[in-house]
């Protein structure tokens, strides 16, 4: 029997009925997200009591010592979502009150000073285009976590420490500092910063994730869910601090009580915070970023998102106690949950 008639036959059906490529779902993440992600986990918020505050209380006629209790927890204060175009944040709220205005400014910015597109994109170098791609550019937002501004309540109640952040306040955008994140000037003249394997994320030579300095959107990173990791550190690293040659506004502060800050956040220091990725997964639990996976499952594996965006949340660690007078010292004491 002559096959040729039957596999024209065929030919011929696939071209009248393409079989079309599977459309995924672009990585989203909204606010009722954000709330499921809200963990008790002793990774994440990690709360004690460590002590007890002892005050000075006087009137005219008398004075008198007074305590209260000091607790010690983290506070998720940031999301921070990295991604590849200007505006194409994966926070959907965030998206459609920001978005547009990103893309323009980093039209207009770039456009002007540069005679050029803003660019964006997925761009990559490397030899081979399919798997040895190595830098990337990326864009970042650092805004105020929608549980920050809660915090203030809570803290009326004496055994709870309010964060710096304001909920939904953009603390840096990527799209304001265009020039700098593209330049990385003056940050170039940090000569300190810029010592190969002084300020990476990560520890020895097989298992850096990628430099924190420069904190511009260029990264050297064959894995993309590890190069958005690491942007995202920088974007952290920037924001805890004042005076940074960017474009931003600093978490400077905030005048609740005694109040212990935690200060500039630190590649591989739990110490001065930690992170729970929130898309494309939502993670239970929060760690530093630079886990040694050489001899282990990768990190990034079930943590990759097709489209290249990730959102993260920055626990940051606070201590306080509510003011009774003037401070005069700390009884130490710790029982954590």
């Amino acid at each position: 029997m002559n096959k040729l008639p039957i596999l024209l036959v065929l030919f011929f059906a696939v071209l009248s009925n393409p079989v079309r490529a599977f459309d995924a779902e672009p990585t989203t993440l909204t606010l009722s997200d954000i709330t499921q992600s809200m963990t008790l986990d002793r990774s994440c918020l990690n709360y004690c009591i460590t002590g007890v505050c002892v005050w000075l209380r006087c009137s005219i006629f008398e004075c008198s010592i007074e305590t209260s209790i000091r607790v010690r927890h983290y506070n998720p204060d940031l999301i921070v979502s990295v991604f590849d175009k200007p505006g194409d944040n994966p926070w959907q709220e965030a998206e459609e009150i920001f978005g547009d205005i990103e893309r323009q400014l980093t039209a207009s910015i770039v456009g002007i000073f540069h005679g050029a597109e803003a660019g964006g994109g997925h761009r990559v170098e490397g030899g081979n285009t399919a798997t040895d791609h190595s830098l990337r550019f990326k864009e970042v937002t650092a805004i105020g976590h929608p549980f920050s501004s809660i915090t203030d309540f809570i803290a009326n109640s004496g055994y709870y420490c309010p964060s710096e952040a304001e909920s939904f306040q953009p603390y840096l955008s990527s799209s304001l500092d265009a020039l700098t994140w593209r330049l990385g000037i003056p940050e170039l003249l940090y000569i300190q910063n810029l010592i190969p394997g002084r300020r990476v994320v990560g520890s020895g030579i097989q298992q850096q994730w990628g430099a924190v300095w420069p904190r511009t959107g260029f990264i050297n990173q064959k894995d993309d869910t590890k190069a958005s990791a690491v942007v995202a550190q920088r974007a952290g690293n920037i924001v805890t601090q004042i005076r940074q040659p960017h474009v931003y506004t600093a978490l400077d502060g905030n005048n609740y009580n005694r109040t212990w800050l935690p200060g500039e956040l630190v590649e591989n220091d739990p110490d001065t915070g930690v992170w729970q990725m929130l898309a494309p997964e939502m993670d239970s639990q929060c760690y530093v970023f630079g886990e040694n996976d050489v001899y282990r499952r990768a990190w990034s594996s079930g943590r990759i998102a097709h489209d290249n965006r990730y959102a993260f949340s920055l626990w940051r660690p606070y201590q306080c106690c509510e003011a009774q007078g003037a401070y005069l010292f700390t009884v130490p004491l710790e029982v954590c949950i």
